[in-house]
């Protein structure tokens, strides 16, 4: 997930993977998720979406980056 800063907000750029997987973390809650992908249990997911969470999880990706501050 990408962030701007703007003087009057922000602009969050999200791939349909990241939203994907935002919204499951939405949904099912972040604790309940690493559990059961843990486990290995299926958590819903698919492909590139289930490498996004394990890179979330493992802190390989950051999840929110402020790519760029335009508020001079």
């Amino acid at each position: 997930m990408k962030i701007v800063r703007n003087k009057g907000g922000y602009v969050i750029r999200v791939t349909n993977n990241e939203m994907s997987v935002l919204r499951h973390i939405h949904d099912e809650g972040f604790m309940g998720i690493a559990d059961q992908h843990e486990d290995g249990c299926g958590s819903g997911l698919e492909g590139a979406q289930k490498g996004i969470l394990t890179q979330i999880i493992n802190q390989t990706r950051p999840w929110m980056q402020v790519t760029d501050d335009r508020r001079k």
